[in-house]
């Protein structure tokens, strides 16, 4: 269940678990979005997205702010894609076909169909299959999912379920919790060691 390796924008991402998606969204406060990052960061996210007008901004203050950080745009606007990508970002989450602007600017993609364009790399594009109920559907393209009930017991259970299933990507708002599940999931299915051994008499 090892994550297929993923290149944004010449980011690589690599892991021996799900990797974890910071949803933000982008507030009238730009300082509570801001802020919501650097909960996300110091909660251990390994990528996080901005949703509403002027994501720019917001793409441009992460990529100062964290270098190493893959940023993300969730928008059905081409010019909002556009604009995210010249501010930095390195992967569009997509709601339209966007699969244009993002090969414009060598950009990962996530959008619930898999592109036919050519010019956008297979370790770039991934497969949003948007909110997970039951068991999620994992094949050949990476996947990245929301679950049910984000951050509730039953909604950690799913992300267990999902995270054990193959998904590549869990998208979330509660990040230390999701990342705890999917790094439980790992250490159970033996791609990554426990954080802690515990033997029993």
């Amino acid at each position: 269940m090892k994550t297929p390796d993923l290149v944004f924008r010449g980011r690589r991402l690599s892991s021996d678990r799900a990797l974890v998606l910071a949803a933000v969204e982008v507030l009238p406060e730009p300082s509570a979005a801001r802020d919501a990052v650097r909960s996300a960061v110091a909660d251990g996210t390994d990528l996080v997205s901005f949703a509403g007008t002027g994501a720019e901004a917001l793409v441009e203050w992460a990529r100062e702010t964290f270098p190493g950080l893959v940023v993300g745009a969730d928008t059905a606007d081409p010019s909002v894609a556009a604009a995210c990508c010249e501010a930095g970002a390195d992967l569009i989450v997509a709601r339209a076909d966007l699969a244009e602007v993002a090969a414009r600017f060598g950009a990962g993609y996530a959008a619930s169909s898999v592109p036919g364009a050519a010019e956008l790399p297979a370790a770039g594009v991934v497969l949003d299959v948007g909110v997970l109920r039951t068991a999620p559907p994992v094949g050949d393209v990476p996947v990245l999912a929301e679950v049910a009930g984000d951050g509730t017991p039953g909604g950690l259970a799913l992300a267990a379920l999902a995270a054990s299933a193959g998904v590549a990507i869990l998208r979330t708002k509660h990040v230390r919790q999701v990342r705890h599940v999917a790094e439980m999931a790992a250490s159970i299915a033996g791609t990554r060691p426990p954080a802690k051994a515990v033997r029993w008499e």
